[in-house]
Order: structure tokens, then sequence, then C-alpha cells
């Protein structure tokens, strides 16, 4: 079993990894981010005889956008989506899509009025107590601004592929099938040894160390310094009347919460809430202050050098001004510092001396390895594990000698390794196995992980066929780049 398995690794890899990009590519939803150039051709592509609209384009990139800016936690700049291609990758995509369907012309696929109806009559959307209603579908529309007769094109072109991939389909084999299941079910038995480093074996070279930061050098840069001048404008230093701050204490109450995420109560924080209180009464006098800067009536009377790594307040706003700028007063301590920008120093390469600390990390974290992966050589040749039973992919638990992070570590690499005796490094050891048994457990598998195999099987295999199918196309069919006027 095991050779058997060894003998079709590539081809279950290379489906998975397709299998991916088609799961990616079904998740994207509409978002709008980004002006492609609208002022060109009505049409920027024609790919055989469609055309790839402008706005076929926009939404293309749309769902793109949304795709990598949720991947990024809501912050992708327009900066990294150009970094990342995007614009590109709508083109390429939007091209996949009209070679298909240029295909399904060819073969005499249509659709008709009567297909555009049944999928908006059954789409939950536009259904209420479970039936369609028309006024609900225009309304839906309208408020999403959507236009019936867009919508519907649109939605054409979406039953069209579908009819295609409903022709083209392929089911799953039982070979197919019992391939996927010998991936993800099966279990070896294992004899292990553990091997750890020992930091004090590690001897640093001094030569090699600095060779280390010489090649790698300009990964070891300084952050951006600022020299900013400086005024400071100190809050009021009063008691406010107790009534005055309970009514402050209870406008701002969010303000004021405990590691519990609970309000902390008034009598608590009165000292606080006195002193915010006081730096809310001194705006108005720090924006004064702040006018008389900028205009060079008042002249700065401090001077502060800051970077990222040392800055006591944050840097969101100075980030984005130039040189002479005055930034708006921003609560700094006990008042508001007023700053205006004297000079910005790029990142440099660090010396050798300012980047030791952290090219020393990485040249021990190097040596270790290199002690790790001979010690486990070694033990390789005169191997005496222990045996620790059968374990699969869904490991529960830990090895002996192993947590159970580094057993979910180790397990993961071992399964995909076509070695039936080896080494796996991990961070701090080395795990040395052998792999004494294999046992598929099919007939553990309940009828649900049985028929999602099968879909996923048959997804992988038609996701392949799609691909070979675009790839054969784009070799046969005409592609023309409207904006320039010339073939692709």
């Amino acid at each position: 079993m095991l050779s058997w398995m060894q003998k079709h690794k590539k081809y279950l890899v290379v489906t998975i990894w397709v299998s991916t990009i088609a799961f990616v590519g079904a998740g994207f939803v509409g978002w709008g981010a980004y002006d492609l150039n609208s002022n060109r051709a009505t049409s920027v592509a024609k790919v055989g005889h469609r055309n790839i609209s402008v706005q076929e384009l926009q939404q293309k990139y749309d769902r793109l956008y949304q795709y990598y800016n949720n991947v990024f936690e809501g912050k992708l700049t327009q900066e990294k989506a150009e970094e990342l291609g995007l614009e590109n990758a709508a083109l390429q995509a939007a091209i996949q899509e009209n070679l298909l369907l240029n295909f399904a012309d060819d073969i005499g696929l249509s659709v008709n009025k009567d297909d555009v109806l049944k999928y908006i009559i059954v789409d939950p959307t536009f259904q209420k107590d479970g039936v369609f209603d028309k006024n609900l579908y225009y309304d839906v529309l309208r408020r999403a601004r959507i236009n019936p007769t867009d919508f519907e094109d649109n939605l054409k072109l979406t039953i069209l592929l579908d009819k295609l991939r409903t022709i083209l389909n392929l089911p799953a084999s039982k070979e197919d099938i019992a391939m996927m299941e010998a991936s993800f079910f099966m279990q070896d038995k294992l004899a292990v040894q553990v091997v750890n480093a020992d930091q004090n074996e590690i001897k640093v070279d001094e030569k090699e160390l600095k060779d280390l930061w010489e090649i790698n050098k300009n990964n070891y840069m300084t952050k951006t310094l600022y020299g900013i001048d400086t005024y400071f404008v100190e809050s009021e230093k009063s008691d406010a009347n107790e009534s005055v701050l309970k009514s402050y204490y209870n406008e701002n109450q969010d303000k004021y919460k405990g590691s519990d995420d609970k309000i902390k109560p008034f009598s608590e924080v009165k000292a606080e809430v006195n002193k915010d209180y006081n730096i809310e009464q001194s705006k108005t006098n720090a924006l004064e202050k702040y006018v008389a800067v900028k205009k060079a009536e008042l002249a700065t009377n401090g001077f502060i050098s800051v970077n990222e790594d040392n800055a006591t307040f944050s840097l969101d706003e100075i980030k984005g001004a130039k040189v002479g700028e005055v930034i708006k007063p921003f609560i700094y301590k006990d008042g508001y510092l007023i700053a205006r920008i004297k000079s910005i120093t790029p990142p440099q390469p660090m010396s050798f001396e300012q980047a030791r600390a952290n090219v020393l990390e990485i040249y021990k974290s190097k040596k270790e390895k290199e002690i790790l992966t001979a010690k486990a050589k070694e033990t390789l040749q005169n191997f005496k594990g222990t045996d620790v039973g059968f374990v699969s992919r869904e490991v529960n638990g830990s090895i002996a000698g192993l947590n159970e992070s580094d057993t979910r570590a180790f397990v993961s690499q071992l399964f995909d390794t076509n070695n039936t005796k080896g080494y796996v490094i991990l961070d701090d050891k080395a795990v040395v196995y052998d792999i004494l048994e294999q046992r598929l457990l099919t007939n553990n598998i309940n009828n649900n992980y049985k028929q999602i195999t099968q879909q996923n099987v048959a997804m992988l295999k038609n996701n392949e066929l799609i691909k070979d199918l675009t790839n054969k196309l784009l070799n046969i069919m005409k592609l023309k780049n409207m904006s320039k006027g010339k073939i692709f």
C-alpha cells in the first residue's frame, strides 16, 4: 500500500492545489474599489467573438479586491493591490471565462428567457414565504442599484457556463475515490526517537556571522526617523465640580473599562476622569496655539527625534506628513503636542553592530538546524525508536517526547513525505521515524465522509478538465487588447 501511495502522491498534490484555486475563485463576492481606466473604449479586450467590457472587468477586480481585503483584515491599500497585480489577475479571470463562453457558443449552447426565469424564481433572495415575489425582485435590484436588464444579461452568462460545466462533468470513479481516501484515511504504525538540540553546542563564528549579515544586510534596515520641532500645551490643573465630572464620565464611559471589559464605577476612576476632562478643556487653547505655530507667529520650544521603535505616541499622522508640515494637536502626556516635521530620514541599511542581535538569532537558528540534521542522520543509522502505535492525519493528543503542537507538525510533514524511514526537523528538535506498517481505515469511514470525498474528487477532476480546456482554447483563439489595438 505504501508504494501505491508513493506512486500516486504527485497527482494528489496537483489536484488538491487546483481545487484550492477553484475554491478561492468561488468565494468571491462584489466590492467597489478601483477604477480600471474607464475612459478607454467600452471594451478592454476581445476574446474570440466576445468583448470584455469595462464593467465586466471592474466586477472581476471588485471580487478579487474584497477577497484580498478580507485576507489583510480590511487593511488592503491601493498600493498593495497594485503590488499583488490584482488588475492583471482580474483581466486573466475575465479572459478565461470568455474563452469558455466562446466554446459554449461554438458547440451550440444557448440561454433563453425561460432559463433565466427558472434561476430567478428559485433564488431565496427574491422569495417571500418561499414563493417568488416580483415586486421584491425589483425592489432588491433597485436598492442594490442594479438595472434588471443588466442583472439578467449577467445571469445568462452564469447559466451558459453552468450548462457547459454540466455537459463536461466527469463523475468520480471508484479508483479516484479510493486514491483520495488513501490520502486522508491512511494510518501509519510508527517507531520514533526524539533528538533534542543543545544551545551549548552552538559555537558562534564571528566571521560567519558577519558574512551572513553581508549577504542579507538589505533585510536589516533602520526605521524611518522623524525630526520634529514641538510645542507642548499643558492641560489645565483644576478640580472640576463633581457633577461636571460625572456628566463627562457618563458621556465617555467606554474609556473607563477594566480588563474584564466592564465599565469601572465613577468612584474608582474619578482622578482619571478629572485628568481627561482637563485635557478636553485645553483643546481650544491647543488649537489656537496650533494656528499660531502654523502661521509662524509662535515659535516651537522643543525637539524630538522619533521612529516606530521609540515613539511614545502614535505616528499615524506623522507618517503621512511632509517636511515643514504642522500636525494638528494630539493628546500627549497631560496635554497636547503640536508638531512640525523638520526632517525625514528614510530607512538605511544597519551597520553590522546595529544588526548583530537580529543576525545572531538567524545564525543560531541555522546552526541549530544543522546540528539537529547531523544528529538525526546519525540516529537514523543506529535507529532504536519506540513503537508509538498507529497515527493518522487527524491525530489527537501527543506522541511520547512531543507536545500536542509538535505532534501535529510532525504528523503533517510525515504524511507529506514518500520515505518509509527518515526524520522531521521541528523548531528545537528532530523526530526520527520508521513506518513499521500501514493500514487504510475505509471500513470506518462514515457515509458523510464518503459523500464529501466523492464530491471533492469530482470537483478536482472537473477543475483540472476546465483548466486544460481553457489552456487549449487560449492557444487556438485570438485575443485582442482593445486599449492598445493589438493582439496580446
